[in-house]
């Protein structure tokens, strides 16, 4: 066997990395919706909603750890138009005809510190 026709490891790489395809950045861009349509469409084939909940079923806890907890999204911010007072408040039950009168009791427990 000639050494001529033993090609080093290094080489083979770089001849492998030769072979992986371009992607534009246009297409890049695009590329999470196209992997989500996929996934989509695994699912549909798998059974989908139905082996879905078939399995949520059958493995409740994990559906709840590992799944639902990573879809529902969380409130990152409270967005507020203005500024409300207990009198503005009470002001409009009482318009709205939701007051009552009442007696209320102090249930503070009283602690010896």
């Amino acid at each position: 066997m000639s050494q001529d026709l033993i090609v080093p490891d290094s080489q083979k790489a770089v001849s492998a990395i030769n072979k992986i395809p371009v992607i534009s950045s246009e297409a890049y861009g695009h590329l999470g919706k196209y992997a989500g349509a996929i996934v989509l469409s695994v699912f549909e084939q798998i059974g989908g909603i139905e082996r879905f909940a078939a399995w949520s079923d059958s493995n409740p806890s994990d559906y709840y750890t590992k799944i639902f907890g990573k879809v529902v999204q969380r409130s990152t911010a409270v967005e507020h138009s203005g500024t409300l007072t207990i009198d503005d408040a009470i002001t409009r039950l009482e318009s709205q005809g939701q007051m009552f009168d009442a007696e209320f009791e102090d249930v503070t427990p009283q602690y010896d510190l």
